[in-house]
């Protein structure tokens, strides 16, 4: 570990103590989410408290508010797969046995020096890149956490004699309890703010060219439906040069039969949102291989709507989104299944 990250570290590992001895897991629900706004990215984290299960004691702080949107879903909707917490961008403080933390973090608790074999719980910090196998934080995120954590401590202090801390006058669901820096008197204040979660906009543009389309284009035409769509594979993948990651599977079913028409394994590289980008080409590229135009596609996901939906006006194949993909959603189970 390098020597200049000991003392964010030791700070790291020394707030983390005291969240544990407050355990907010016993007042706190996952729904209580406030916010960290850190003086050194600018970033805003949203906290979600983990435990009162008691199933795993921690908090995940996510990425800006399309993370926070991607938390909501995932709490609101009983249908979205587990293992789409992987592509929602945050950091996680858990409180794990001995037994469960890899070498690297035991190396770091052990550098720290501040616990010992007879703490039943000890602080592991990880991130999570969207498609990467959780590692350690990388660059500016470590000093956000040295601020974050804290801020979660002074807050679930307060919330353990008043939870309505955590609530706007005017009842709104969209606003926030914020922590916030600023300066007095040159030094670093702390101060709430309440404010509504501002919704980032998504960047996202196809790769499709095109002379992609032009050959689709000119195929004969079916009265196939055909579905498509892709998700992240619960098998993390180890490449030299590249760091670890969970590929993602991308499906071209047939809607009335269900067979698999074609896929392809596309790992999360050189990002998540790249990959995201090259979906439309990856879909396009399955349908030209089969020599045949379907009349339909369905697809779930939006964004992928938006960005193949150009290409199918082009080819005259109409698209439309649909939350129940029973053929896709029969594929996976079967393709999860077998790994």
């Amino acid at each position: 570990m390098a020597t200049d990250n000991i003392e964010k570290w030791r700070a790291i590992h020394r707030a983390a103590a005291e969240l544990y001895k407050l355990a907010p897991w016993k007042y706190m629900e996952e729904t209580d989410v406030f916010g960290v706004k850190t003086a050194a990215s600018g970033k805003t984290y949203f906290i979600s408290i983990m435990g009162s299960a008691g199933q795993v004691f921690a908090f995940s702080a996510y990425e800006g508010s399309r993370a926070l949107e991607s938390f909501w879903e995932m709490q609101c909707n009983e249908e979205v797969e587990p293992q789409s917490i992987l592509v929602i961008p945050h950091m996680m403080l858990s409180f794990n046995n001995l037994k469960d933390i890899d070498k690297i973090q035991k190396e770091i608790l052990k550098e720290t020096d501040l616990f010992s074999t007879a703490h039943k719980k000890l602080p592991v910090l990880t991130q999570v890149i969207p498609g990467l196998v959780p590692a350690l934080p990388r660059e500016t995120y470590l000093d956000d956490m040295v601020e974050i954590i804290p801020q979660v401590v002074d807050v679930c202090s307060r919330a353990s004699v008043n939870i309505s801390l955590l609530l706007p006058e005017e009842n709104d669901d969209e606003t926030y309890l914020i922590r916030e820096p600023g300066k007095e008197k040159g030094k670093t204040v702390w101060r709430d703010k309440y404010r509504k979660a501002v919704q980032e906009p998504a960047t996202y543009i196809s790769t499709i060219r095109e002379e992609d389309i032009e050959p689709l284009r000119f195929l004969r035409r079916t009265q196939s439906v055909y579905q498509a769509d892709y998700r992240i594979m619960p098998a993390p993948v180890r490449e030299k040069g590249n760091p670890d990651y969970f590929p993602f599977t991308v499906l071209l079913t047939d809607k009335k039969s269900g067979i698999i028409l074609g896929y392809k394994l596309v790992p999360p590289l050189p990002d998540y949102h790249s990959m995201v980008e090259n979906m439309p080409l990856i879909i396009v590229e399955l349908i030209k291989s089969l020599k045949v135009r379907p009349l339909r596609i369905e697809v779930r996901d939006l964004i992928l709507f938006e960005l193949l939906k150009p290409a199918m006006v082009r080819c005259e194949i109409n698209i439309i989104r649909k939350p129940d993909l029973v053929s896709i959603d029969e594929a996976f189970e079967s393709l999860e299944r077998s790994l």
